[in-house]
């Protein structure tokens, strides 16, 4: 112990208040917000919106069954920013079987018509 230099106590209370102020900060920082709460899907048959509510599932497969019918049809939607417009999500649309690209009728750029009322809330697991 006698080799213990000044400067180095000093450097070692240093650290400790550092970690000590750090693990604070940790504890009573701002919580991290919460993931999304669900996601809007469209009916690429019918047009009709649909946000799909994990609930207590533990996860979500998309394209998500149909509530009624029990097939994968509801796709994940974008909507641009500042606009009320809704577009397919590329992303998953190019995977889209061809068969069902065609019974949707799915324009170029994954464009589609969507019905023009408020989105059905589904929750997957309650």
């Amino acid at each position: 112990m006698s080799d213990i230099k000044p400067w180095q106590i000093v450097v070692i209370v240093v650290a400790i208040a550092v970690l000590a102020f750090s693990g604070w900060r940790m504890m009573t920082g701002n919580k991290i917000a919460k993931g999304p709460q669900g996601y809007m899907t469209v009916d690429v048959l019918t047009g009709q919106l649909y946000l799909i509510k994990k609930g207590k599932a533990k996860g979500m497969l998309l394209p998500a069954l149909h509530p009624e019918t029990k097939e994968r049809t509801l796709f994940p939607v974008v909507q641009k920013e500042g606009s009320d417009e809704w577009k397919l999500d590329a992303g998953y649309a190019e995977f889209m079987p061809e068969q069902l690209q065609i019974e949707a009728k799915i324009g170029k750029g994954y464009s589609m018509e969507f019905l023009d009322t408020d989105p059905i809330v589904h929750v997957l697991m309650k």
